[in-house]
This record gives structure tokens, sequence and C-alpha cells, in this order.
């Protein structure tokens, strides 16, 4: 991979891809460049916008002459927004227009009123990726827009000029207007912002202010003050939505194929079924997802000294049918992959210009109804802005990665329970009743679990209706993308207890060497004859101490057997990708010995490498399946 310092990411010619999306977003060092083609259709589309002006103010000209001319009315070009869609505004006031806009539509708010707390704003990441999906907008040339707003945009991304957005404020439909608007108003002086240069940069902790009065210093060009059309131009557009889904969609398939990692190494640990991985099985059934997921399970355990050790006919379902589960949530992301890669290389801006074409427009064959008045417009006033394909995508993909952090839940309380983790003890420590083991980490994971399912509830089936009702369905796309962030996040979170579990079971199971056949019964009826009849003090107090005596034994035996030096001894049981994964994990974090510790940096290390799939990028010689985007096929 090339140095990131040097890298340019040319934008303008070829598709915009969600890995040079993402690249962008969160690492500074990362430069864009537009392509010359790109400027040419800028300039053709902005020389088309220049033109209606000219003949906007010939015609007022005429008006003030007293003549009989009815000038030609351009959405957001000659006349107000929203609710005032119909009024002209006068020639000389065509360019405060476009200002306005951004004045009045910085409205958003944040967590609290504290104005220094980063909790209230978009991620640095989230505003550099809207900065590159509005860039990537204006290049097709139907926006209408100066080449100098261009070069703007781009060097706001190229000098890491990552301004104040409010979270909230957005209903995700007339693009989303209000953080579109706090994205932009700094080009008028106004707001805040922040500047980066390295990937660490974008961290809340690296929070250093600067007001947007000084924005020509570290712009490197004077800030262009929006003209004709631009002003609509820069809010238009799903585009935070698109932002938000965007990175969750590239984040997602690293989940995904983590979420197929932990479920192999929690299948190893308690020695489970193989046969359920059959090709034939998950082919029969033909998901493409749940096929994907199966053959990764399967390369994972592929060579395992662990495998079907137990002997039985089935696992638990959170094993059993993990492919099932975690193809589920593959082929949501599928869909997902399709809606934000076809978003981020849209014209969503309203109205639209499409200069140099000379067709006929699809209603001209209407002028000759009574009250047709478009035959003279250039625009096309329709609603790309609408932000429902992004919503529905976004509500379905969290309930599709909301589920694989709930049966992950499911394969954590597996392992920590003695009564199905096949004869490992509960919450995988010897000395239960004085510590807890892991028992409060499978607490945690389920308090997760549960947020994701109130955040799962779909946004965009909500409407408020705006603008004294001229925008009457609006599709909240923003929240809906809001909260797929967090669900994702919290999946990450699970994963990570997972591994950190699974890791200590398969410990367990090969250090201490424990047979998942063992029936439980001969020295478990024992102690039940014990109970059965009569004891003196002496004898209970007998049973506690030879007890205590065997936890001690235990512990100590568990203490030397999973020290580093015999990590390789117990990663050799695994299979040659889990085996991988077993040591990365504990290179991050030690076993968890009888005396109870704090597990919150642990769960915090693992997550890290989770987060920036770097414990995928260890897996040597084990290659796991792409999500690839869902395409239709068209007649």
């Amino acid at each position: 991979m090339s140095d990131p310092a040097h890298r340019i990411v040319h934008l303008g010619r070829n598709a915009l891809s969600l890995a040079d999306l993402a690249g962008i977003a969160r690492d500074p060092r990362i430069k864009v460049e537009c392509e010359p083609e790109a400027f040419a259709r800028v300039a053709t589309g902005w020389a088309q916008i220049q033109s209606i002006v000219d003949d906007y103010k010939k015609d007022f000209e005429r008006l003030d002459h007293e003549e009989d001319v009815q000038p030609a009315l351009e959405y957001g070009v000659t006349t107000g927004f929203g609710e005032f869609k119909d009024i002209p505004v006068a020639p000389d006031e065509l360019e405060q227009l476009q200002r306005n806009i951004l004045l009045s539509h910085s409205v958003g708010v944040g967590e609290n009123a504290d104005r220094d707390d980063p909790s209230n704003y978009f991620a640095a990441e989230v505003v550099r990726a809207a900065l590159v999906i509005r860039l990537n907008a204006f290049l097709k040339g139907y926006s209408g827009v100066r080449l100098e707003l261009v070069r703007a945009v781009a060097a706001m991304l190229n000098q890491g000029i990552v301004p104040l957005v409010p979270l909230r404020g957005s209903v995700g439909s007339s693009g989303d207007l209000c953080p579109l608007s706090h994205l932009f108003v700094v080009l008028l002086g106004q707001g805040q912002y922040r500047l980066v240069a390295e990937p660490r940069d974008l961290a809340h902790h690296s929070w250093s202010l600067h007001e947007a009065s000084r924005l020509e210093m570290d712009l490197g060009m004077k800030p262009p003050q929006p003209s004709y059309k631009e002003g609509l131009a820069l809010t238009n557009g799903a585009t935070f939505s698109a932002a938000l889904l965007a990175l969750a969609v590239y984040d997602g398939e690293a989940v995904a194929n983590t979420s197929d990692i932990a479920a192999a190494l929690s299948l190893e640990a308690v020695c489970g079924c193989a046969r359920a991985l059959d090709p034939r099985v998950h082919e029969a059934r033909s998901h493409a997802g749940q096929i994907d997921s199966a053959a990764n399970i399967r390369s994972l355990v592929e060579g395992s000294r662990l495998m079907e050790r137990a002997g039985a006919v089935q696992d638990v379902y959170s094993l059993r049918c993990a492919p099932q589960v975690h193809g589920a949530a593959r082929d949501a992301l599928a869909y997902a992959r399709m809606v934000v890669e076809t978003e981020i290389e849209a014209a969503t801006d309203n109205p639209l210009f499409f200069p140099g074409d000379e067709s006929e427009p699809w209603d001209r064959q209407f002028q000759g109804n009574e009250g047709y008045s478009l035959k003279h417009r250039l625009s096309y006033s329709a609603g790309n802005f609408h932000g429902e394909p992004v919503g529905m995508a976004a509500d379905f993909l969290a309930i599709g990665l909301a589920e694989l952090a709930n049966i992950s839940e499911r394969r954590i309380q597996m392992l920590l329970d003695s009564n199905h983790n096949r004869n490992l003890p509960g919450n995988l420590i010897p000395w239960g009743g004085l510590n807890s083991g892991y028992m409060i980490a499978q607490y945690c994971a389920a308090g997760i679990v549960s947020e994701n399912k109130v955040l799962s509830h779909p946004a965009s089936v909500d409407s408020i209706p705006t603008s004294a009702n001229s925008e009457d369905h609006n599709a909240m796309a923003t929240i809906a993308a809001r909260k797929l962030r967090t669900v994702l996040h919290n999946v990450q979170a699970v994963l990570a207890i997972e591994l950190l579990v699974a890791a200590q079971a398969i410990e367990w199971r090969v250090a201490m060497g424990i047979d998942p056949q063992l029936k439980e019964g001969s020295a478990g009826a024992e102690a039940e004859q014990d109970n059965t009849r009569p004891k003196l003090r002496e004898d209970r107090v007998g049973i506690w101490l030879r007890k205590k005596a065997e936890k001690e034994r235990q512990d100590r035996d568990f203490r030397e057997r999973t020290a580093s030096q015999h990590r390789p001894e117990i990663a050799a049981k695994l299979a040659p990708a889990t085996r991988q994964i077993y040591l990365k994990i504990r290179e991050l974090a030690p076993p968890l010995w009888t005396d109870d510790r704090t597990l919150d940096e642990d769960i915090r290390r693992v997550r890290e490498v989770i987060e920036d799939a770097s414990l995928l990028r260890s897996l040597d010689g084990v290659t796991l399946r792409p999500v690839l985007a869902l395409r239709y096929p068209r007649p």
C-alpha cells in the first residue's frame, strides 16, 4: 500500500470507492485531486446558471419599463426556498439569498448546551466523509456551482479543515439541510472548525478550535461567498446520512468477518460439531451470505484438533445456526453497500441542471394543458435530495448488525454456563463464589444487546411534515444512520468480550485437559450422596477443606499452564487460523486467573483491534470472503 502521506485520490473520473472514501475520511494525509474533465463539467454547469440569471435580470429590466413579461422562475435560483418556492427574488438579492440559506439553516443542536463539549458534534471522520461526498456530487456537473467553490471544498479536505457540525437538526429529506449548513457556513466567517493533519488529530482528545473568521489563513485562499444557486447546492443531498452509512458499511464487513472468527473460536472451545458446516447444507438453502459465512468458519476451523471431540449430535443454535444468522447480516450489508455505493456517486441536488443535453423534457408533452408553465424553465425541480433509500438501508443494516451481537452474547453465556459448556468450570474460573470470573462481562454484553434492540427500531418509518406542509414526507435518514453507528460500535464491543471469553475457554479445555465427553456423574453423584446422609460438623468442614484444596490446586495449575511460555502449546491444538487469533488476543490481554481484576481494559484493547480491523489483517494464510454489493438484474 502506498504511503498515505503521498497518496492522492482522484475524483471526477472513476467511481468513488468506499475504501477511498473511508481512507480520506480517516487519514488527513490522503489528499484529493479533481480531474480536468470534471472541472470542465462544472464550468459548463455554471455557465448555464449564469445565463439563467442574466436572462432573469433582463426580464426584470423590461418589467421596469412596464412591458408584459413573465420572468422565468427557477426554484432556488430566482425564487425562495421551501414554503417560499413561488416567491420571486429581486435580481440584486439573488446572491444574498444563497448566503441566507446557510445562515438561516444553521440551527443544529447537540447533546447539551456546552459549546466546547465534543460530544455535541459529528465525529471528524464523518464530517470529512460528508465533504468528500458533496465534492464528488459537484463534479458530476449537474449542481450549477463555480469552479471556485469546488476548489474551496477540495481545499477544506486537503488543508484538514473540519467544521463543527451539531448532531441533531436534520429530517434527512430536503437534504441534510441543517448539518450541511453548519458544514459550509464557515465560508461566511461563521462557526468554528478544527485543523487535522494526522489520523490521531481526528480524536476528540485533540480538541483545538479555531474561529471561522480566520479561515482564509488556514484554507490558503479567500473563501468564496456563495453565488447564484450555490447555497442551495451546498445544502442539498442526504450527505451526512450517506457519510454515516458509508462508514458503517465499510466497517460492517470487518465486523461480519470478525463474527465468523469469534464463532469459530467458540466452536473449538466446546469441541463442536462440524457437520452443520458442510457446504451441501448451505447450498441447499442458497442464501449468499449464509454460504459465505459457513465457508469462512470452515476455513477458520480447518485442521483443528478440538473439533468433534465431544461426540455430540448437534450444538446449540448460537453455534449450529451461526452461518444462517451471520449470513443474514451479511445479506443486509450487501443491500446497504449497493445503496450507499450508488448514493455517493449520485447527483442529489434540487433543482438539477443538465447543460448540453438537448433532449426534450419529459413533461413537455403536457404544454398544451391549461396551467402549464414550465416551458421556459431549464431547471429540473425534483426529489433526489430525499433520504429514504439511505434511511431504509441504515435501518435494515442496524437490524442485521444487532443480530451479530445478539448471537455473540448467547455464545458468551454458553461458554460461561457449566451446564452447557461441556464440562468447563462455571464463569471459567475454579474459585467461584469468592470470585466472579467473566460473569459480569456477560452482563455487560447483555446490556449492550438490549440497547441495540431499542436502537434497531426503524427511524425511516416516521415522518413529520415541514415547511408549512409543502415538505410533507420526511425520511429521518440521519437519525437512522446515527443510531446505526451506535449499533455498529456496540457490536464491536460484544465481539471483543466473546473473543476474550473464548480464549479463556480454550485454555481451560487444552491446558487443563478437560474432556468434553466427561459425564457429570461420578463426582456429582458422590457429592449428592454426601448431602443425603447426616453429617457431623467436622465432616462438613472436611469436605469444604478438601474442595478448597482442590480449587487451590486448579488455580496453581491453571496459572502455570497458561503462562506465556506455554501458549504456543495451547495454540497448537487449534486450527492454523484460529491459533493466530488466540495468540493475538493473548498479546493484548492475559488470562483471567482466579483472583478477580478489572476487565474493562482487556475489552478495550481487543475492541481496538476489531475497530481498526488489524485483527483481521493479522490472519495469515486465510482469506475471508468479502461482502459484495447486491446488484439487481436490470432489463
